[in-house]
């Protein structure tokens, strides 16, 4: 892939992912920081860190992100945009990743709230 074609890819995958983010920035955004493993091809083990669509914990989320794939063949960078669930600080992410069209799971920590208690009367 020549280095143009994979500018423009990226391009349109940086800006996919951060429309995604913008949606919920209004809400109580998070972050989650890990590893993840990409199915397919030679890309292996690689460290993401993404924008998750709440920090609540025992909550689904959206997230989207970037990944860093150090023994991948080809391309080291993706793009991960899914979903995961998050507890008390840790999170399991699936989602897919726009550079690497491949699937990809990650786990890792969260930096996550527990919910306010009820206001007392």
């Amino acid at each position: 892939m020549s280095i143009g074609v994979f500018m423009k890819k990226f391009a349109l995958a940086s800006s996919l992912a951060l429309a995604s983010i913008s949606i919920s920035a209004s809400a109580d955004t998070g972050v989650f920081v890990g590893v993840s493993y990409a199915f397919g091809g030679n890309n292996g083990l690689g460290f993401t860190a993404q924008a998750t669509s709440t920090r609540k914990e025992d909550r689904g989320f959206a997230a989207a992100g970037f990944s860093y794939y150090p023994y991948a063949v080809g391309n080291k960078f993706g793009i991960p945009v899914g979903i995961g669930y998050q507890g008390k600080n840790s999170a399991v992410v699936g989602s897919y990743d726009l550079l690497l069209k491949a699937p990809v799971l990650s786990g890792g920590y969260a930096n996550t709230r527990e919910d306010a208690p009820p206001p007392l009367d």
